[in-house]
C-alpha cells in the first residue's frame, strides 16, 4: 500500500507519519496529474492497481467498507490467492456477481494502433463478455480521433497486423475474416457487443471542430455528465499519453 498526498510540504509530511506512526511510504504528488492518472477528483480516494500497472477499481469520499468479505475477495482475486473451497462456491458467486460499471477515458490525442489503448480495448472487450457496462469516452484531445476525413477517421489510418487481427478475433470470438482492420473498427465491434461510445461535445468546440465532423458512431454528452460516468464508474481505464 502507498499513500499519496496532494500538494503538501515534504517536511510537513513527514512529521505527520512520525506523529502517526504510519507503516507505509507516503508519496507527495501534484493534484492535476493524479487526476488525469487515476481520475481522482477529491480526497480521500482509494486505487487498486493489479500486477500489470492497470487501475481495476476505485472508491471516492472515503466511501467502501475495506474490510467487507466482498473486497476481501477482490484483493484475494489480484494477489493470486484462492480459498479452499473455490470450486464449491463458485456457481453461487458466479450467480451474485454485481455488474460493474467501467469506463474508457481518452484524455489525450489518440497515436493510431497504439499498444497501450490495444491493450485498454481488450480489457473493455474482457469486461463486456464479464457482463459489465462499459462506456468509451473521447475527452480532450482525443475528440480529434473521431474527425472524419473522406468519411475516415484517423484511428483507420493504421492496420492491424495478420496476427494482432488474429488476437482479437478470439478475443471477441469472431472468425478471422471478420476481425476488426484498425482501432476503429475494434471499438465499433465493442459498441455492437454493448459499449456505449460517448464525447464530449465540449471538447469537441473547444478543439475548434464542427459536430457534423465528428463520426455519429460516438453519441454527443456534456462535460458534466462525463465527469459523472468517470466518477462513478468501479474502475476507470485512463488512455493518457503524456
Amino acid at each position: 500500500m502507498i499513500g499519496i498526498d496532494l500538494d503538501d510540504d515534504r517536511a510537513a509530511l513527514e512529521a505527520f507519519g512520525d506523529k502517526f506512526g504510519s507503516s507505509f511510504p507516503i508519496a507527495v504528488e501534484d493534484e492535476d496529474r493524479m487526476n488525469k492518472a487515476f481520475g481522482v477528483r477529491g480526497c480521500p480516494a482509494t486505487v487498486i492497481i493489479d500486477r500489470k500497472g492497470r487501475m481495476v477499481g476505485r472508491v471516492g469520499g472515503g466511501e467502501g467498507d475495506w474490510t467487507s468479505e466482498a473486497a476481501r475477495a477482490l484483493v484475494r482475486s489480484l494477489l493470486g490467492i484462492r480459498p479452499a473451497a473455490a470450486a464449491a462456491v463458485r456457481p453461487v458467486a458466479a450467480a451474485s456477481r454485481k455488474q460493474a460499471r467501467k469506463s474508457v477515458h481518452l484524455v489525450s490525442a489518440v497515436m493510431p494502433n497504439d499498444a497501450k489503448l490495444n491493450d485498454i480495448l481488450d480489457q473493455a472487450s474482457d469486461s463486456l463478455k464479464a457482463g459489465d457496462e462499459v462506456v468509451i469516452l473521447f475527452d480532450g484531445p482525443s475528440v480529434g480521433a473521431l474527425r472524419m476525413n473522406m468519411q475516415k477517421t484517423p484511428l483507420e489510418g493504421a492496420a492491424f497486423t495478420s496476427k494482432q487481427r488474429d488476437v482479437v478475433a478470439r478475443r471477441l470470438g469472431v472468425p478471422q475474416s471478420a476481425a476488426p482492420r484498425n482501432q476503429f473498427e475494434y471499438i465499433q465491434q465493442l459498441a455492437k457487443a454493448g459499449a456505449k461510445v460517448l464525447v464530449n461535445a465540449n471538447a469537441i468546440h473547444a478543439f475548434g471542430l464542427a459536430d457534423d465532423e465528428i463520426h455519429p458512431l460516438a453519441k454527443r454528452i456534456q462535460v458534466e455528465e462525463m465527469e459523472k460516468m468517470v466518477d462513478e464508474s468501479d474502475a476507470c481505464l485512463t488512455y493518457n499519453r503524456e
